[in-house]
């Protein structure tokens, strides 16, 4: 093997890491286990090859040469290599935070200014074995009734085609479901907390039984099932992962403040600037990062497919962004010159426990139905136009207007070539399509050993090219 071949970068990688975080998840279980740092080695080889079923890597551990180089021969079973994966969830976080505060003590990263924005993995599960309330508790009812007859020692006569063949089997079943039945609670309640028009009928919330912590959406190529989110910022200079995380969501809603928080976490610093997509913009997100004192740079409102829509829809009609905003006067002006009466506030949920105040603004009917913009502006002129603004709402409007900068426009053309060539790679050479453990503890095994691999590579690049971040970047 050549001084760049893959295997060596990686046990050099590994031998840079300080393993107590890994060895500590040993403590107090099990027999005498295979050397964790060989164990990492191996299984990180075996992810940059786009192998990231321990079945497989237990295959590989008898028949490459690279993987026996690496492990000093062992050869750890099946089962070893399950649990070694399924140790991780917490270690890896830490590895790949040690790997990034040495390339910043080295002068490889600058970790000020970065990119954010998420993709879906599909979980370990099937999209054809969704349940609803309904299917759920039938289930539950028979499942129960087979354990009890287990327990008396009867046997079962007629058993349906979804249940276990064993008891053992059986009763594993019933803890999956019962886990199930827990989730799909918690997903029933949230419904309901939703306004009218955006309310799901019961039936159509569903839960799946083999991976219940999987919400349920479509994924990138438009494939409804279980899956889950995973975040990272990028560093725009040495295009370094600065931190990653996954969550049980199915959108990037929520997750700007706990991705520059995390990334503070590892760096140790702030970064000054994050660029994302519409996602990510919104008022609450503003001001988290007026908060933090982070420059966010990110379209409001508009995605790739805005300007398609705008197409499709027709003559323009007239938007709130047309009426003026007095702010001496806490009012509206209409297009054609009327102030509009003040008719009250309201607390609109935005996320989780969080509320924004908005304030509902009046145009009488006797305006609209003379105003020679009325077919363009109001759809019913007997009623009059409302207007709503967010107590805020300034931040907004000075966003909007800093985004028509040549310097947020740069920024903004710099993002997708930054964020989405993580992705790639993590798709296509790391084969990181579909999950291959159930839960999210090990979807942040899984996709952790992904970051690590994505970061050991690209630290061996600015190590070889001996560049600052800010030559990388040209």
């Amino acid at each position: 093997m050549g001084v760049d071949h893959p295997a060596r970068i990686i046990n050099a990688f590994v031998n840079g890491l300080d393993q107590t975080s890994l060895q500590a998840s040993y403590l107090g279980v099990g027999s005498l286990a295979y050397n964790p740092e060989l164990m990492l080695k191996i299984v990180l080889y075996e992810t940059y090859q786009g192998h990231l079923s321990p079945a497989q890597w237990a295959r590989d551990v008898r028949d490459s040469d690279a993987v026996r180089w690496l492990g000093h021969g062992i050869q750890p079973s099946r089962s070893a290599l399950y649990n070694f994966r399924d140790r991780l969830s917490e270690p890896v976080f830490e590895m790949h935070a040690q790997a990034i505060r040495q390339a910043f003590a080295d002068g490889l990263t600058a970790a000020q200014n970065g990119v954010l924005d998420g993709t879906s993995t599909r979980a370990c599960a099937s999209r054809h074995q969704l349940v609803n309330e309904d299917k759920l508790t039938k289930r539950l009812q028979e499942l129960n009734a087979a354990v009890a007859q287990d327990a008396a020692g009867q046997s079962i006569e007629s058993r349906p085609r979804w249940m276990a063949e064993t008891p053992n089997g059986r009763l594993a079943q019933l803890e999956r479901y019962r886990l199930a039945g827990d989730e799909l609670a918690e997903r029933l309640a949230k419904n309901e907390e939703r306004p009218k028009d955006k309310r799901l009928p019961r039936k159509k919330v569903k839960v799946s039984i083999t991976e219940p912590e999987a919400p349920l959406g479509r994924d990138k190529e438009k494939v409804f099932g279980p899956m889950y989110t995973t975040e990272f910022v990028v560093d725009t200079a040495s295009l370094l992962i600065l931190s990653f995380d996954v969550f049980a969501q199915v959108t990037d809603a929520r997750t700007l403040a706990p991705m520059l928080d995390r990334t503070e976490e590892v760096t140790g610093a702030m970064l000054i600037q994050i660029s994302t997509d519409a996602g990510y913009v919104s008022l609450l997100d503003l001001q988290e990062c007026r908060e933090r004192n982070v420059r966010l740079v990110g379209p409001m409102g508009e995605n790739d497919f805005t300007e398609q829509k705008r197409t499709q829809a027709g003559p323009p009609r007239i938007g709130k962004d047309q009426f003026e905003w007095l702010p001496e006067e806490g009012t509206y002006r209409c297009p054609d010159g009327h102030k509009l009466d003040y008719k009250g506030r309201e607390q609109k949920r935005r996320r989780d426990d969080h509320t924004v105040t908005q304030h509902r603004f009046h145009c009488p009917a006797e305006h609209c139905r003379a105003c020679p913009l009325r077919e363009r502006c109001v759809r019913d002129p007997e009623k009059g136009r409302t207007v709503k603004r967010l107590e805020g709402e300034e931040f907004m409007e000075a966003h909007k207007e800093w985004m028509k900068t040549d310097e947020a426009k740069a920024a903004n053309r710099l993002r997708g070539s930054v964020i989405e060539r993580c992705f790639a790679d993590a798709k296509k050479h790391r084969h990181l399509r579909c999950l291959h453990g159930r839960g999210l503890k090990r979807a942040k095994a899984e996709i952790g050993l992904v970051v690590l691999v994505q970061t050991a590579l690209t630290l061996a690049r600015l190590r070889k090219n001996d560049v600052s971040p800010c030559e990388n970047a040209a």
